[in-house]
């Protein structure tokens, strides 16, 4: 009985603004519609917003990728040059640099064309490798495929809605503290009203 109560007891006093009382104050509801404008806006905005910019930006990833697929193709080339080795790591960790290298290939009407690419260190002159070229034989990168854009978009989104999700939760405290400081005023108002005649009556 007694937990029950206090239950109750808890429930009206979270619902204080939404009824007309002598405590509440223009202040109170404002706060009380803000706070459920941006608790909406955190539960159903937030997401929305970084599932709307995941999905666009995995439909413009795809069409850049789908686009890149139609105008250029892999060829095979070879290294022109040594690639040099990179300066020993002071903390004896395996090395992975790459470096800008020469590569040449053969186009299907028989012309010879260089481009650069970087290749891993110590690659020797002469090692054959896959690469991708435009239309006009000038090298390019490889068109993304699904699983890193999907990656990409993912962390896009999320990063949106928590972006999102900050920029509520600043509006909420700049309401707050606005709302307190309208409801003291309010409060010191209504006490410099009724205090003289608590006075009065003390007297």
């Amino acid at each position: 009985m007694g937990k029950a109560s206090g239950t109750r007891t808890r429930v009206k006093v979270k619902r204080w603004r939404w009824r007309r009382n002598a405590l509440r104050r223009q202040s109170d509801v404002v706060e009380a519609w803000t706070r459920l404008f941006l608790g909406s806006a955190l539960l159903v905005g937030a997401p929305l917003t970084g599932s709307l910019i995941g999905l666009s930006t995995f439909d413009n990833a795809q069409a850049k990728a789908d686009h890149q697929r139609a105008t250029s193709h892999v060829v095979r080339a070879t290294v022109a040059e040594n690639v040099p080795l990179a300066p020993a790591s002071t903390d004896g960790a395996a090395s992975r640099s790459t470096f800008p290298a020469t590569v040449r290939w053969t186009t299907p009407d028989g012309r010879t064309v260089t481009g650069t690419v970087k290749m891993p260190e110590g690659t020797r002159s002469g090692t054959p490798t896959m690469i991708w070229a435009d239309a006009h034989d000038k090298v390019t990168t490889a068109p993304a495929n699904s699983s890193a854009i999907w990656t990409q978009s993912a962390v896009i989104g999320s990063a949106s809605a928590a972006g999102t999700g900050l920029v509520v939760g600043g509006v909420w405290l700049v309401v707050r503290y606005t709302a307190r400081r309208r409801r003291m005023a309010e409060w010191e108002r209504g006490w410099a009203a009724t205090g003289p005649e608590w006075d009065l009556r003390d007297h």
